[in-house]
């Protein structure tokens, strides 16, 4: 087979005439009253193809037809979102491109098994450069494939005259390259708020709905999250301070705008338009400034909302002034918990007796159980088996005294009948607590008040009763509380790096700024420097080599 003809062997070419493929009249979707007519094709008219980028190889070539309404005489592509959108789907899933992402004035698309993939990696990586590598480096190991196979024939078929030279990567192989990192982020945009699709409404418009339809019957919790706007492009301009957001019970996020500050003033219009809600009816509000700002809610909702202070908020006050190097910083943490709640006494017995008897995952002592508990793995696998209880105000003040003598290292006189029964690192010779965390404790302690919760511990949490072939029985338990989903929310929005990676460009190992180096490569020496793969280019020229030795 001549190298030309086996290149391009396995090669897609689609036609997209709609009409002949499925005999289909389609009115124009901008006058509605003309019908689109078949004028001519791409590659009659210019002899180009229109290519559509995937993650199985080269691009797909497809002669696109250029169509007119018989109305208004507007000229309209075949393969335009606008036109796709008016098709059945039995023709429009044809085409192997995404309504929302056929966007017009564009010289290429990116087809469904590319963007199936860019969905899930730009929201939180936001890399567009990395998924222009994705393309190019699929194309280049296609290649390096079907010379390795051209000249595997050759060698086994032991021909003495010598193989013809196989065409090159570029400008025979590869005659269009895929949009570089800035046109995959610039139609990624687009497509978010792009309503050509078959349900008529934009990505955007369809999430800020859902968004907005959110219901509350129990409790929710609202804070403020930093770490979303530290990868905002010109966040100072837009007054991106932070994010002020609202999770209910069931973990979904009923309100998430962002605010120049964390003042009340500034969350007050979208906390009064959230609480007008005919299906937002909580009872419970958790929060981490509690009890301040209580007569702002006070004030926009109804006597019925009961503020309480979140227990994560609570817990951070204490253990962010805690130097975390410290040999003794688990069992304070441990310590700690035991002394803001507790677990369900029933709960604890039916998980001691699961891991007793080995139903659960294995068979363990007293012993056993003493070393688990002290491990954060306890935390971590048996948490969802067990429900907490606030301990009542006196206790949790109690408990923190004795906690805080624990593991003190130095009393403020010798005669204190509280003596100090902590020690000091013996690595750096430091204590376990700073300078912040006596008062941060008589804050907690003027706060207990608050952090008891207003409901029987039955309405607390959602019971999910265990499957009859389960062995251990155990009921597994979802709080109400809501601040949990809150700062999972914000743990993952943390992460969310699309809004501000596209200024910087990698150049040479390091992070260069167009606008202050001007030594940046133009964009096509940037798409070359892109499309070539060195990592193929060395497994290729290998293996050449073992197959003529």
């Amino acid at each position: 087979m001549e190298p030309a003809y086996h290149s391009i062997v396995g090669q897609k070419l689609l036609y997209l005439d709609w009409y002949k493929l499925y005999g289909l009249d389609i009115a124009c979707p901008r006058c509605e009253r003309g019908v689109l007519k078949n004028d001519r094709t791409n590659f009659s008219k210019n002899k180009i193809l229109f290519p559509v980028f995937v993650m199985d190889g080269p691009p797909l070539w497809c002669m696109v037809m250029s169509m007119v309404c018989t109305c208004r005489k507007t000229r309209m592509n075949s393969n335009s979102g606008e036109l796709l959108c008016k098709l059945p789907a039995h023709a429009r899933n044809a085409y192997p491109v995404e309504t929302k992402y056929a966007l017009e004035n564009k010289n290429c698309h990116i087809g469904k098994t590319a963007m199936n993939i860019f969905d899930l990696l730009m929201p939180t990586n936001g890399n567009g450069d990395l998924c222009s590598r994705l393309l190019c480096h699929i194309m280049n190991r296609s290649y390096a494939q079907r010379v390795e196979e051209y000249y595997s024939f050759y060698q086994s078929t032991n021909k003495k005259e010598e193989p013809a030279s196989y065409v090159d990567n570029y400008g025979y192989y590869v005659t269009a390259f895929p949009p570089l990192g800035d046109g995959i982020c610039d139609t990624y945009d687009a497509a978010a708020s792009n309503g050509n699709t078959p349900w008529g409404i934009s990505d955007h418009d369809r999430h800020v709905r859902e968004i907005q339809s959110v219901s509350c019957h129990s409790s929710f919790a609202q804070d403020h999250t930093h770490e979303v706007c530290k990868n905002y492009y010109q966040k100072k301009r837009l007054g991106a301070h932070a994010l002020w957001d609202v999770a209910t019970e069931t973990g979904e996020i009923a309100s998430a705008v962002l605010v120049p500050s964390t003042k009340t003033m500034h969350f007050a219009h979208t906390a009064m338009s959230l609480t007008r809600r005919p299906t937002f009816r909580p009872s419970i509000m958790c929060s981490n400034t509690w009890p301040s700002k209580s007569d702002f809610w006070d004030a926009i909702s109804d006597n019925s909302l009961q503020g309480r202070l979140g227990l994560f908020h609570y817990v951070q006050r204490i253990t962010r002034t805690l130097k975390k190097k410290h040999i003794d910083h688990f069992q304070a943490i441990t310590g700690l918990l035991h002394c803001i709640y507790t677990n369900n006494d029933n709960d604890h017995k039916n998980l001691l007796r699961a891991l007793k008897e080995g139903t659960l995952s294995g068979k363990y002592t007293d012993e056993d159980i003493l070393d688990l508990k002290a491990s954060k793995v306890f935390r971590q696998r048996y948490d969802r088996y067990l429900r907490k209880e606030i301990r009542p105000t006196n206790v949790l003040c109690s408990m923190l005294d004795d906690w805080f003598d624990r593991f003190k290292c130095s009393t403020s006189s010798p005669d204190n009948l509280r003596p100090a029964r902590g020690r000091k690192d013996p690595v750096s010779n430091e204590t376990i607590f700073s300078s912040e965390t006596k008062g941060a404790i008589n804050e907690c302690k003027k706060k207990a008040s608050c952090m008891q919760d207003p409901l029987p511990i039955e309405k607390m949490y959602d019971v999910i009763q265990p499957s009859i072939n389960s062995s251990h029985q155990l009921k597994e338990c979802i709080s109400h509380r809501g601040e949990s989903c809150l700062e999972s929310f914000h743990l993952m929005l943390a992460h969310f790096g699309y809004c501000g990676m596209r200024t910087y460009r990698l150049h040479y190992g390091r992070q260069t700024d167009p606008q202050r180096h001007p030594d940046v490569p133009n964009q096509h020496a940037e798409r070359r420097r892109a499309i070539l793969d060195f990592e193929v280019i060395l497994q290729f020229r290998s293996r050449l080599i073992s197959l003529f030795l």
